[in-house]
């Protein structure tokens, strides 16, 4: 299932935010693009985590976090265009009410690689039809995902890693990759095709016209 978390609402849900930020710390370290000295939870819990954004859950059996991702309107600030300023000075801002910023992508891992491949396969599903989901109901138009390199493996493996909107961009020595997804039918078939007959749905915008007019923190209340 998949659960939506507002930043300001952290503090009352400390199982679920350590858990997140768990998940993080362990995929970092697990990843191959910098020293395992130089990964720890000051280096999972960023800047962006400060200003409050949306977060995406996606919760096993047990209610547990397998999954993770951030959203940040483009309107403010985001990873794209103020952390990577500096290493790609060339490449325009994107910014745009009808345009998040989806970053922060981080799925958990089991020792059973056949298990691994579907909770994989199926949490990535449930992110992506959610996502469009919640960008429909605040009326965008796209989504700008920025993927470091063990979330763009998995999705373009699976052939949902969206546009390639630019070349790889490096930051401490690790590299991100940018994509583009256009919210609509096309971009919930990209995805739905690996939940299944018994997958539960996404989460239910009750209110769309209420997100519409206030902005992605009109969901808050949906918790």
């Amino acid at each position: 299932m998949i659960a939506l978390l507002p930043g300001e609402s952290r503090a009352l849900f400390p199982r679920l935010t350590d858990e997140m930020y768990g998940l993080r710390l362990s995929a970092a370290r697990a990843r191959l693009d910098r020293p395992l000295g130089a990964v720890n939870r000051l280096t999972v819990v960023d800047y962006f985590d400060s200003l409050d954004p949306l977060y995406v859950l996606a919760l096993n059996d047990a209610e547990r976090v397998v999954g993770a991702l951030r959203l940040l309107p483009t309107t403010g600030v985001t990873m794209l265009n103020d952390a990577f300023a500096a290493s790609s000075p060339q490449r325009p801002r994107i910014e745009s009410p009808l345009i998040w910023e989806a970053s922060r992508l981080t799925l958990e891992a089991t020792e059973n690689s056949q298990a691994q491949e579907k909770i994989i396969d199926r949490t990535i599903g449930e992110f992506g039809v959610a996502l469009n989901e919640i960008a429909q109901a605040a009326a965008l138009t796209h989504v700008v995902g920025v993927f470091d390199s063990g979330a763009h493996r998995l999705l373009s493996s699976r052939g949902c890693a969206g546009e390639t909107l630019t070349p790889p961009i490096s930051l401490d020595g690790a590299q991100t990759f940018v994509a583009l997804y256009e919210v609509g039918p096309a971009m919930d078939a990209l995805f739905i095709r690996f939940l299944g007959q018994a997958a539960r749905p996404p989460v239910n915008l009750a209110n769309p016209e209420s997100t519409r007019v206030r902005g992605w923190r009109a969901l808050k209340g949906r918790l």
